[in-house]
């Protein structure tokens, strides 16, 4: 399984120490929400790869052309916290 518009926000590509997923971001100076194609090292967290895309499309498209062959794993409570729970993401 890969990323997608219906779990992007609650699941990621996870393989041994590493993380690669889509967040949302919100660009205050252009009013707009954007997606940021990311990949971590759990452990350190420390990022990385980073890459801020318009269109959620495209970061999906990016993550799973890379980091596809990852186990997909729910993030749990992580999607319940934080920016995973903001309202404006849906949007």
């Amino acid at each position: 399984m890969q990323l997608s518009v219906e779990n992007f926000d609650h699941k990621a590509l996870v393989f041994r120490d590493r993380q690669a997923g889509v967040s949302v971001i919100y660009d205050a100076e252009r009013d707009i929400y954007t997606y940021n194609a990311y990949c971590l090292e759990t452990k350190l967290m420390q990022e990385l790869y980073t890459c801020e895309y318009d269109f959620l499309e495209d970061a999906l498209k990016l993550v799973n052309d890379e980091f596809g062959t990852w186990e997909l794993t729910d993030l749990g409570e992580k999607a319940d916290s934080g920016c995973g729970s903001c309202v404006a993401k849906k949007h």
